[in-house]
């Protein structure tokens, strides 16, 4: 056998891995993140450059969840979380540093979770209980039925079939026509409740729902049973690939049977959960407040990196960005990491009722907590009194892509009190990059799906937004917005 020169063989050698090599290289997608080649020398200049040169919120947000880990409300995790932010708080050098405490309800901790079908392929498949549901007490074995009704009125047609039977609710080929939105919130938790009970009466072992993430990922949610006086069925989601598997089984009219156990488990007695608090003095007007804010509290199927650490982290680089630079507010900027988000907004909702006689002496509410994404400028909940003041707010940030200004509403993190309140509340808009595709509420929620630069770039844009409002001379007009209702259901 002829011998083989040894760069020749190198070279067929590095070929041979090239062609092996499981992904190709893929350019660096470009950043949407505006770049700020000089600063103008003010106070909001100076914020800017600190912010950018030095920001610690990466690092903040990967101790948050690398170290911390998931943060559900009423967990000892939380607990400590509260515990480091108060520590950096004082640290960073906000004043009056304090937690206020609220009534919760029962804590909930998350056991094992598992699914394998008896029938067909047996295969076995992620399951994620609900929080805040009764678990299985150990496996139970049940034939499925798909159970798609919804209200009490739809779903009295499966009287007499439930009995022992593990439930699909999710039917991911629905064509129906949605049913008209509920106007009234306290019907519709009645109407849940009625539901709750009827599944009870009827013997149904579970609920199992389809995850509204793709590609294998689970979706945390949570049930009703903080109340140690309420009812319910253990229930979990699936993802949505062997969720659709099961519909697709079950439409062959073969028995489908599923072996589950779900092991989350309550604590003994209710707890309480906490807001924590601190502040910058005003320098002129310490009566007047600007709140900036973020939710400590995350679900646990990963560390709650993108939901809401980096919104949390963002609150405290403001008070970095002050101390380094020594800048004194004419307002107090006041941070506030609320818990509870997850459950209904419980600890901002807990914080409006608290101060429900201070609310007039707040300038604005500033909420960031959709992920990593760039800030792209704030909702204004329909409060076209307030978009010139806010346009003032963002001027020294239309550089960096803060432009938007939209009248419309949205309700879903901790502003939303607020702003039912007649307080002025916005929450961030940003580029949405992963987040509701991905991360939010999944077991991807893990700081390895930061945009360093986008993340810094929305610190620079709560930071400046809370320094113009606080320091503007005008104040931001309060009142309650009526807004039409959205008779369809998203």
């Amino acid at each position: 056998m002829p011998r083989i020169p040894a760069a020749l063989l190198s070279l067929a050698l590095a070929a041979l891995l090239q062609a092996q090599a499981p992904f190709p290289a893929v350019a660096p997608t470009p950043s949407p993140v505006p770049v700020m080649r000089e600063y103008p020398d003010t106070p909001a200049g100076k914020l800017l450059r600190e912010i950018k040169e030095r920001a610690e919120v990466v690092a903040r947000v990967e101790h948050l969840s690398d170290v911390i880990g998931p943060r559900l409300t009423g967990s000892g995790q939380l607990r400590q979380a509260q515990a480091w932010a108060m520590a950096e708080m004082k640290k960073l050098g906000a004043v009056n540093v304090h937690e206020e405490a609220y009534d919760f309800g029962l804590a909930w901790t998350r056991g094992v979770d598992s699914a394998r079908l008896l029938t067909h392929n047996g295969i076995r498949f992620r399951v994620d209980q609900a929080a805040w549901t009764v678990g299985t007490q150990g496996p139970v074995k049940g034939d499925l039925l798909l159970v798609d009704a919804r209200n009490l009125e739809e779903l009295k047609a499966f009287k007499s079939q439930l009995k022992g039977r593990i439930l699909l609710r999710t039917n991911p080929d629905d064509k129906r026509p949605p049913l008209p939105r509920r106007g009234d919130m306290a019907a519709m938790q009645a109407e849940q409740a009625a539901m709750t009970q009827f599944l009870l009466d009827e013997g149904a072992l579970a609920l199992l729902q389809m995850s509204g993430r793709k590609n294998g990922l689970g979706f945390a949610s949570g049930g009703p049973g903080r109340d140690p006086g309420r009812r319910s069925l253990p229930s979990a989601t699936v993802p949505q690939e062997p969720y659709k598997m099961l519909v697709r089984l079950l439409a062959r009219k073969e028995p489908v049977k599923l072996e589950l156990s779900l092991g989350g488990s309550f604590s003994a007695a209710p707890v309480q959960a906490h807001n924590v608090v601190g502040e910058v003095p005003g320098r002129e007007k310490p009566g007047e407040v600007v709140i900036v804010g973020g939710h400590l509290d995350s679900w646990d199927l990963g560390t709650g990196a993108t939901d809401n650490a980096t919104g949390s982290a963002i609150a405290l680089e403001l008070l970095r960005a002050l101390q380094a630079t020594g800048l004194k507010p004419k307002r107090t900027i006041r941070i506030v990491l609320w818990s509870g988000e997850e459950q209904g907004l419980l600890g901002s909702r807990a914080y409006v009722e608290a101060h429900k006689a201070e609310l007039d002496a707040l300038q604005a509410v500033l909420v960031h907590d959709m992920g990593t994404g760039m800030v792209k400028g704030f909702t204004l909940q329909g409060r076209e009194a307030c978009r010139s003041l806010m346009a003032q707010a963002i001027a020294p940030l239309n550089d960096l892509g803060v432009r938007e200004l939209p009248l419309r509403a949205m309700n879903s993190t901790d502003h939303a009190p607020f702003d039912r309140a007649g307080v002025p509340a916005f929450a961030a808009i940003q580029e949405p990059v992963d987040y509701f595709l991905g991360t939010h509420h999944s077991q991807m929620d893990f700081p390895d799906h930061l945009v360093p630069d986008q993340l810094v770039q929305g610190a620079q844009a709560m930071a400046i937004t809370a320094w113009e409002l606080a320091e503007m001379d005008a104040r931001l007009p309060h009142g309650i917005v009526v807004r039409p209702a959205n008779p369809a259901r998203p």
